[in-house]
């Protein structure tokens, strides 16, 4: 039984990880909450948000319910046909207690991203 929850409010894009290369991130998250199965937002093999910088994605009502910890994790989805080619952009590991806020998730290939959250319970 989960005990806590946190609402993902937004996602903005300080930078992308392909800045002048390509259009922009197609960005999509994975969430795994204490060590259960995987969800991934959007649903769908090839669903993804194309992020450019300056760009915020609101997903929808997306809460994320844990006991312990539920990690989220963005992913660049450059090529539709092979999801095994995404590239991890960056990750966040939520806690209980943590309370409401955002979070600035960053790596060397350039992505930065903002993601923002209210901590329900």
């Amino acid at each position: 039984m989960s005990k806590h929850s946190i609402q993902v409010t937004s996602i903005y894009c300080n930078a992308t990880s392909e800045s002048g290369i390509t259009s922009g991130d197609e960005v999509y998250l994975v969430c795994q909450a204490d060590g259960g199965l995987p969800i991934r937002v959007p649903g769908g093999v090839n669903a993804s948000e194309n992020m450019k910088k300056g760009d915020t994605w609101k997903p929808d009502n997306l809460v994320l319910n844990f006991e312990y910890e539920v990690l989220v994790t963005l992913w660049d989805h450059d090529l539709n046909y092979d999801p095994n080619l995404a590239t991890y952009l960056q990750s966040n590991d939520f806690q209980p207690g943590i309370g409401s806020g955002s979070k600035r998730l960053s790596n060397l290939n350039g992505a930065d991203y903002t993601i923002s959250y209210t901590y329900i319970d």
